[in-house]
């Protein structure tokens, strides 16, 4: 009788150890699934903020050009405006910049 109730606690022992290794089995599987699921989530939502990132700073470089163009634009209207005018009119302009910077 004492060797039936040994046998049984070894098999019931058996028994669990097999049930733990099956869920430790499961579990290693799922986080293993889980990991690459989150990898690929992370490859997906880095693609996507690249591809954000490129398109802004294409905005930002179009409306850096456009501006650029914009003021190279108005410095060639005044060089074109000063270019008419006459000796005199311009010997006027630059003698009342002068007066504002010059003291006395």
């Amino acid at each position: 009788m004492n060797n039936d109730i040994l046998r049984e606690i070894i098999n019931v022992e058996k028994d669990v150890q097999q049930s733990l290794d099956q869920a430790r089995e499961k579990m290693r599987l799922w986080l293993e699934a889980r990991k690459k699921e989150l990898d690929e989530d992370l490859a997906r939502e880095e693609k996507e903020i690249m591809a954000s990132f490129q398109q802004s700073r294409e905005g930002i470089t179009r409306e850096a050009v456009d501006k650029a163009a914009d003021l190279v634009q108005q410095a060639e209207q005044q060089a074109a405006h000063l270019g008419r005018l006459n000796d005199d009119r311009l010997a006027g302009i630059v003698a009342s910049h002068f007066r504002k910077i010059l003291p006395g």
